[in-house]
C-alpha cells in the first residue's frame, strides 16, 4: 500500500529506519544515556470494516496491553469531524522492567473513494512522563502538519 503522506518533523527529532516495528515512519529524540529514547511513530491500516474510530482506539489499547505490565487510559477525546473522525488518547504505560512511560496516540481517519478503502493513521509519541510534557507541543505540531498528498496531473 502506498500512501503519500506529508508532514513536518518537529525540531530536535531525527527520522530513523522503522525496521520491523510495523510503523511506516519513526523519529527519535535525543535522551540522556540510560534513559528511554522518546519516539514518534506513524502506522497505517486499511479498515474496510465499519468500526468506529473510538473502537479502533480501544483496539490499540487492547493490543498494547498484551505487551506491557500495566496500561491506564488517562483520557480519550474526539478531535476530528464527521467527514474524517479522529480520536486522541493519553496512556500511562508500565514496562515489564518497571519503566513508566506516557504515550499520546492520535487515530485519524482517511476516507476512501468507497467505504472499503478507508484507512486509519495511528500517530503516537512515547516518552518518560517529564519528557512527554516537554515534547508535547512539538508532537501537537507534527499531528497538525500530517496530510495525505492529493494526486496531481492528468488522467491517463
Amino acid at each position: 500500500m502506498t500512501l503519500p503522506l506529508d508532514f513536518v518533523i518537529p525540531d530536535g527529532w531525527t527520522a530513523v529506519d522503522p525496521g520491523d516495528s510495523g510503523a511506516v515512519f519513526v523519529a527519535v529524540h535525543a535522551a540522556a544515556p540510560g534513559e528511554f529514547v522518546p519516539n514518534i511513530t506513524v502506522s497505517v491500516q486499511q479498515r474496510p470494516d465499519g468500526a468506529s474510530i473510538d473502537a479502533i482506539a480501544a483496539e490499540a489499547v487492547e493490543r498494547l496491553s498484551r505487551t506491557l505490565a500495566g496500561l491506564e487510559v488517562l483520557s480519550r477525546r474526539d478531535v476530528g469531524d464527521a467527514a474524517a473522525p479522529a480520536v486522541m488518547q493519553l496512556l500511562r504505560l508500565r514496562t515489564g522492567e518497571g519503566t513508566e512511560l506516557i504515550q499520546t496516540q492520535v487515530h485519524l481517519t482517511v476516507p476512501g473513494a468507497v467505504p472499503a478503502d478507508r484507512l486509519v493513521l495511528e500517530l503516537a509519541c512515547t516518552a518518560a512522563p517529564a519528557t512527554a510534557r516537554r515534547l508535547s507541543p512539538g508532537f501537537q505540531r507534527f499531528v497538525a502538519s500530517v496530510h495525505v498528498r492529493q494526486h496531481e496531473g492528468k488522467a491517463q
